[in-house]
């Protein structure tokens, strides 16, 4: 269910915070759903015991777990949909980042759309499964997500949109 990569610039708990936050969101792990305590599951992913113990306080903090009395955590009701706003958010702000940099790369907004109505179609015909989404969520890089950064606020100083 998780896939810890530990040769990715991801930090681990970044990796674990969003595969855990995209279980939740497609409700692979719904209300109520234990996950392990933290030693326990850091033997279990390889993993750092104070890198689990972040990622989990992390999702405690953002109303995704609560502890249990056994050190256990639990997925709290409601945290799906929060979960799911997130994940959005990140989406589009990936979207947003993606049209700057097309447009910081000489494309026209009418390759633009066509672009995206072209992705729009072929997601609808493949759509991702469940299982795979934690692997579609990635963070992007600190040097391409500060590129793109760099992209958006050169257009900014062009004047465009």
């Amino acid at each position: 269910m998780f896939d810890i990569q530990h040769d990715s610039p991801i930090p681990i708990h970044e990796q674990l915070t969003g595969q855990i936050r995209a279980h939740v969101a497609t409700e692979a792990l719904k209300a109520g759903a234990q996950l392990p305590e933290y030693r326990a599951f850091a033997q279990e992913l390889l993993a750092n015991p104070q890198v689990v113990a972040r990622a989990y306080s992390d999702l405690e903090l953002e109303g995704v777990l609560k502890k249990l009395p056994t050190g256990a955590m639990e997925v709290v009701a409601g945290a799906a949909v929060g979960c799911r706003l997130r994940l959005q958010e990140t989406a589009r702000q990936r979207m947003r980042e993606a049209v700057a940099q097309a447009f910081l790369y000489g494309l026209a907004e009418t390759e633009i759309v066509k672009a995206v109505e072209q992705e729009l179609a072929a997601a609808r015909a493949r759509p991702v499964a469940a299982e795979y989404l934690p692997y579609a969520i990635k963070k992007a890089s600190h040097e391409s997500s500060h590129r793109a950064s760099q992209g958006i606020q050169d257009l900014s100083r062009q004047g465009r949109p």
